[in-house]
């Protein structure tokens, strides 16, 4: 059984899980064990498939041109299942709404069923699981700034605590 079948699409093409969390908050963790049937697109893999990262686990602070070439990719990826009607999970912090704005503006322009995932998770936590990649002050300052996702904001809201 596919993983999404338990949603209805009630008049939608296809369904894509927003995922919304701190780094190191279970994100990628939630969407492999709940969703693993499923394509990601993130920015960590694509960052590591342009060869700015190791691999999807290593973190580095880019220049904005390298984020730039992160944003195009992404946007690509997200346009190339969007079109086939594929459903797929965006895998990112998703914490700033001016830029998760664009992104699900995007998503209903492609008929899809939004269904956001808040990842609610300490950040003394985040930051023990993120240790030697994201300093503690960052973590702090990610999280400071950090909005989760609302009702209003998407089809259908999943809270998920300290994963």
């Amino acid at each position: 059984m596919k993983s999404i079948e338990r949603y209805k699409l009630e008049g939608a093409k296809m369904v894509v899980f927003v995922m919304c969390g701190l780094p190191g908050s279970g994100k990628s963790t939630w969407a492999k064990e709940n969703h693993g049937d499923l394509p990601i697109v993130s920015r960590d893999i694509i960052r590591a498939k342009l060869g700015f990262t190791a691999d999807a686990d290593e973190k580095a602070v880019l220049t904005p041109g390298q984020e730039k070439q992160v944003t195009t990719e992404e946007y690509f990826q997200i346009a190339k299942y969007a079109k086939k009607k594929q459903s797929f999970i965006v895998d990112d912090t998703n914490s700033i709404p001016k830029y998760r704005k664009e992104l699900l503006s995007s998503l209903r322009l492609y008929g899809a069923k939004i269904i956001g995932v808040n990842v609610e998770t300490p950040v003394e936590i985040c930051i023990n699981r993120r240790r030697g990649q994201i300093p503690a002050e960052a973590m702090y300052r990610i999280a400071a700034k950090r909005l989760p996702l609302r009702k209003e904001d998407v089809d259908e809201l999943i809270e998920i605590k300290g994963y």
